[in-house]
């Protein structure tokens, strides 16, 4: 296959010059573009095999469009802020997040270059770092309110065409369907692996993106971000928004992914956090915050449909899982790959962990097989490369959750807070399930997080424009 030919070269021209052009004005529509739109890429990858006559390699190119715009945006955002140095040249402070994302990128370089195999080294280590260029990108941005505003409300209707979708697919298709529509692998095994629900087998569906579990962390992030928008809204609005975070939870509930409910457990525990920490700012119980009757009212929604799900069989298939707990496939690989980094800290080095999504990777073959992402870091990067990861992680959420409740604006805050638990609820999915590889979660997760990281800033923007305006 000819993974870097005439077609991708001009992907690349065509793609990039646009991305260029627009972002040099419009950093943040492009932004927004990449975010709405990367949901799709899996969807459009497959109709495009299925029901066009264009290559596999063709079709391959075209699927790289999401990496080009992330390559352009960087390139613009970086001018941009070359130019503001220029200008103004700030004395340098460093900033720990910063370093500790140069150390992951040095070290895990050191790592790709040893590796048994430089090559899958250094596929592997490109997939790691790739999107987070998005993460990069957020940080810089200062877009207006409005503008922000448009993108949660576009983020949260997109989100509901995925649901709808998934729940069409689980209602509606069958086996010859997904594979009709080209949900299948190289193997030709589909995408879309089958569960035992009361006795018949139900096939667990991927909506638009790789596949069920991606999708359940997606309703996860969604479902956060629904519920953190309705102190931004107001009446009807707040219903609406409450219905769609049950809506996603619905859409939760049927891929049957057991990572993904734990991670949507873990993302709820993430809003509880915050809700309490800013009543203790205001210095205010609980009960006296107004938030906690908006929230009690979506999870009064959520509730609703988690008696849907118990009518469905989601909690038999838990409870099984429970009760079987240690012949699970995910509990006996966790616990090998502690065993195994117990005793060799070091890993087996960089692309040598399977399973991998590139297709060169999987061609190469690896050393070792373990599904969580945590784990597979730990394994490429040896413990210390975690830590790193981790490090740098933790100090993200915590600043997050530290300036959170400082915001002024609502719709930034529930970027923030929807970054705070959608992250939370993420490494915990990370433990049992290779999700770092799926594109268009890690870029809906980096976004968030660059633009909570950067939230603070982004707020004394807005205040310092609006005060410069004139009658400001």
């Amino acid at each position: 296959m000819n993974a870097f030919g005439g077609t991708t070269l001009v992907v690349v021209l065509v793609v990039g010059a646009a991305a260029i052009l627009l972002g040099w004005r419009r950093p943040f529509l492009v932004a927004a573009i990449l975010l709405l739109g990367v949901p799709f890429r899996d969807f459009l990858t497959r109709w495009m095999l299925v029901h066009t006559q264009l290559s596999v390699d063709t079709v391959t190119a075209l699927g790289r469009w999401w990496f080009v715009v992330i390559l352009a945006l960087l390139a613009v955002v970086a001018l941009q802020w070359l130019q503001q140095w220029r200008r103004t040249r700030p004395r340098f402070r460093p900033d720990w997040i910063d370093v500790l994302l140069l150390a992951i990128a040095v070290w895990g370089s050191f790592e790709a270059l040893v590796s048994p195999s430089r090559a899958a080294g250094i596929t592997s280590l490109r997939g790691y770092l790739q999107p987070v260029g998005v993460f990069l990108i957020a940080r810089e941005l200062r877009p207006s309110r409005g503008a922000l505003r448009s993108l949660v409300v576009a983020w949260i209707a997109v989100g509901a065409l995925m649901a709808a979708f998934g729940l069409w697919q689980g209602a509606m298709w069958t086996e010859e369907t997904y594979r009709a529509e080209g949900y299948v692998r190289q193997d030709g095994s589909l995408v879309v692996p089958p569960t035992i629900v009361r006795g018949q087998i139900f096939i667990r569906p991927a909506s638009t993106v790789s596949g069920p579990n991606e999708l359940g962390v997606d309703m996860v992030v969604l479902t956060m971000l629904a519920v953190l928008s309705i102190p931004a809204s107001k009446g009807l609005g707040r219903i609406g928004l409450a219905l769609l975070a049950a809506l996603y939870t619905l859409a939760l509930g049927i891929t049957f992914s057991r990572s993904a409910m734990l991670a949507y457990i873990a993302a709820w525990a993430g809003v509880g956090l915050l809700v309490l920490l800013a009543a203790r700012r205001r210095k205010a119980g609980p009960a006296s915050s107004p938030r906690w009757a908006i929230l009690s009212g979506a999870g009064a929604a959520i509730l609703v449909i988690g008696f849907a799900l118990y009518q469905l069989g989601v909690f038999a298939v838990l409870a099984s899982t429970i009760t079987n707990l240690t012949t699970e496939f995910h509990y006996v690989d966790t616990v090998a790959a502690i065993q195994h980094l117990i005793a060799n800290p070091g890993g087996v080095g960089m692309g040598m962990v399977e399973p991998k999504g590139a297709i060169s990777l999987i061609e190469m073959g690896g050393l070792y097989h373990v599904e969580g992402s945590l784990f597979q870091i730990a394994e490429e990067m040896g413990v210390w490369g975690l830590a790193l990861w981790l490090s740098f992680w933790a100090l993200a959420l915590i600043r997050i959750a530290r300036f959170w409740p400082q915001l002024s604006d609502p719709w930034l805050r529930a970027l923030s807070g929807t970054a705070f638990a959608a992250w939370l609820g993420g490494l915990v999915a990370f433990l049992f399930l290779p999700l770092m590889q799926s594109i268009s979660l890690m870029v809906w997760l980096w976004f968030l997080l660059g633009t909570a990281v950067a939230a603070r800033r982004i707020d004394a923007f807005w205040v310092g424009s609006e005060e410069a305006a004139p009658g400001g």
